[in-house]
């Protein structure tokens, strides 16, 4: 088993890194974006990445898994290919299809996305003229980057995506700051690196496409792939339809300031997202295998405990960094956005929730059994939605972060039971349940007066953390030996 899940580990961590690299487009620009652009601006921003996120589900349409399952469950090379190139060459004419449609919809579009497209003091039709280009070139570099997670090539998984980072970033400073472009600079410089980026994966489409389209498992291929389209969009609405309901309940001010909040939180959506990456080619592959199930029990108890570390080493250090004022660069967050840094520790809660949720999708995937995940999806969604319309009057931007850690908890809840009647594993729960009551406790020790002054003496509570699990007996002897065998010295 350890072998196995060390080998998940390195993946993770690879695809992880790679994850981190592309976010940190999401997290250098945002200290830079909250000087740049006032909350209004920025609010506008995050409404049409909004727009986007859940536009390209709809380009997708389920074909992302799809290719996943199909891909590494087929030995033959051959084969391979042409599922490759029937995936690929659908979604390049149904691509074309919907950024047409865009196109011409794009004054509809408008008033859908902003509710005062007029306060913007630019072209909103452009800006979604340029998100439907945005879309067709996204959903064309999804399959080649999979192709790179199947294969488990995660290094060069990494240097492309470190690449289009490095593009992003530059292009979004130098368009902004010199060219003064404001908010279509943000997405003109993201075309421009997906353009790029997409560039760079051809030999990788090449190596695999044939010029034909299998029409016979087409249909078999959307039979499996499609019914993820209504859950993904449902997730996009868990993590997005915030955004809108607080523009339309508290205008667009509100949500610039706590969407700087939010991308905060995706820290841990880095984490989450690169074990995302490395679990379903991993446990696709080892899925035949005696010991599977307990691999796959194992692995949530280990999960829970590094992203439970993760959390208080963040929710310890990252306020602090932003608003202190640091030599040279001055004080990283706008003064005008401190108000959204107290969402951060709900959002990273509610990444682990959802990071849980993948984890119970094993038997989703192992036993077809997509149809299951619209209901849970669906059942969250409506929970989001509903909380969020009833409490934002109330409590304001505070009830869209709770909302959120609410409405991912009950979808990994839903999924776990509805799974389990076709594929269960019996988790490590006693050890699981530990790991969050010591979590907690330690995080209110962290809020003791003494740590509130001397912030940096909160980092010693991560070992404390990790000693009180020990006397607790949380780790086992053989994980004990496991690790003393790691750090001994070769004889």
């Amino acid at each position: 088993m350890f072998p196995q899940i060390r080998r998940l580990l390195k993946h993770s961590a690879v695809y992880g890194m790679g994850h981190i690299l592309t976010r940190m487009v999401s997290f250098i620009l945002l200290p830079y974006l909250t000087h740049a652009l006032n909350p209004e601006e920025y609010g506008a921003v995050t409404l049409l990445y909004t727009f986007i996120a859940l536009a390209l589900v709809l380009y997708a349409y389920g074909f992302d898994v799809t290719f996943l399952r199909y891909y590494i469950l087929e030995n033959d090379n051959q084969q391979r290919k042409k599922i490759f190139s029937t995936i690929f060459w659908s979604a390049t004419i149904t691509s074309t299809l919907f950024s047409i449609i865009i196109a011409f919809s794009a004054a509809w579009l408008v008033s859908l996305v902003f509710e005062n497209p007029e306060s913007l003091g630019i072209s909103s039709s452009y800006l979604i003229l340029l998100s439907g280009a945005l879309l067709f070139v996204e959903t064309l570099g999804i399959y080649p980057y999979l192709w790179l997670r199947a294969v488990e090539k995660s290094l060069p998984f990494m240097a492309l995506k470190t690449t289009g980072v490095a593009i992003n970033i530059g292009l979004a400073i130098l368009l902004i700051s010199v060219f003064d472009r404001g908010i279509a600079g943000v997405i003109e410089a993201n075309f421009i690196a997906a353009s790029l980026q997409l560039l760079f994966l051809l030999p990788s489409i090449l190596k695999n496409l044939t010029f034909s389209i299998q029409f016979d498992k087409l249909k078999e291929y959307l039979t499996f792939g499609f019914p993820n389209v209504p859950s993904q969009l449902f997730v996009m609405v868990i993590e997005l339809a915030n955004r809108k309901i607080l523009e339309v309940i508290l205008g667009l001010s509100i949500v610039g300031i706590f969407s700087v909040g939010y991308k905060l939180g995706l820290f841990m959506a880095v984490v989450t997202m690169g074990f995302r990456f490395a679990w379903q080619p991993f446990f696709l592959s080892i899925a035949d295998t005696e010991e599977a199930k307990q691999t796959f029990s194992r692995v949530f108890t280990y999960f829970c405990l590094v992203t439970c570390s993760i959390f208080l080493l963040l929710v310890f250090t990252i306020k602090p960094i932003m608003t202190t004022s640091w030599p040279v660069v001055g004080i990283l967050i706008n003064p005008d956005y401190w108000e959204g840094l107290n969402v951060f520790p709900i959002i990273l809660l509610a990444h682990i929730c959802n990071g849980a949720y993948a984890n119970f999708m094993v038997g989703v995937y192992l036993k077809k059994k997509t149809g299951l995940m619209p209901i849970a999806t669906g059942i969250a969604a409506a929970i989001n939605i509903g909380g969020n319309i009833l409490l934002i009057p109330i409590y304001g931007m505070m009830a869209a972060a709770w909302m959120t850690l609410i409405s991912y908890f009950s979808l990994a809840v839903l999924l776990y039971f509805l799974i389990r009647p076709y594929y269960r594993v019996d988790y490590e729960w006693k050890r699981v349940l530990l790991i969050a009551i010591c979590t907690a406790v330690i995080y209110a020790v962290s809020m003791l007066p003494f740590f509130q002054t001397f912030w940096l003496l909160k980092l010693i509570l991560i070992p404390l953390f990790l000693t009180m699990l020990w006397l607790l007996r949380f780790f086992l002897p053989e994980e004990i030996s496991a690790v003393t065998r790691r750090l001994s010295p070769t004889k």
